[in-house]
């Protein structure tokens, strides 16, 4: 199996090739598309935790959304269930799920990378801790 990792805007961060039980990185919660060994192509979010010993089938969720509007028609997730034997090519893309700011999309698209706005930053007006030297 090759296994390409991306950054937003879509350079390539890591790409190697290795059985599945081997995959260094842990995609969960990342976008991500698994092309199988017949040529069928799956995109989503990758929902299966590695490492808890053999897995033998993925998860990749969708959003249920409006690709137009970005816009959640309910809350419910389209699963699908893929055997991880049968993955040619895994990718994925770093920083992609919408809780990191992202668009929420179902399509496998890279996009600006995310910066915090310092006006809406919820950290700006925090004490800073003053050490000794700095009172000088």
């Amino acid at each position: 199996m090759e296994f390409v990792q991306y950054n937003l805007s879509g350079k390539i961060v890591e790409q190697y090739s290795c059985i599945f039980d081997q995959l260094k990185a842990n995609p969960i919660g990342e976008k991500v598309r698994a092309t199988m060994d017949d040529g069928k192509i799956y995109t989503g979010f990758w929902d299966s935790f590695l490492g808890q010993g053999k897995v033998q089938t993925a998860e990749i969720s969708r959003y249920d959304l409006d690709e137009k509007t970005s816009k959640l028609r309910s809350l419910n997730s389209i699963v699908t269930f893929v055997p991880t034997s049968r993955i040619a090519k895994l990718e994925a893309i770093l920083y992609s799920n919408p809780r990191w700011g992202t668009r929420p999309t179902n399509e496998f698209e890279f996009s600006k990378p995310v910066k915090i706005d310092p006006e809406i930053d919820p950290f700006k007006n925090w004490p800073i801790k003053i050490t000794p030297s700095q009172n000088s």
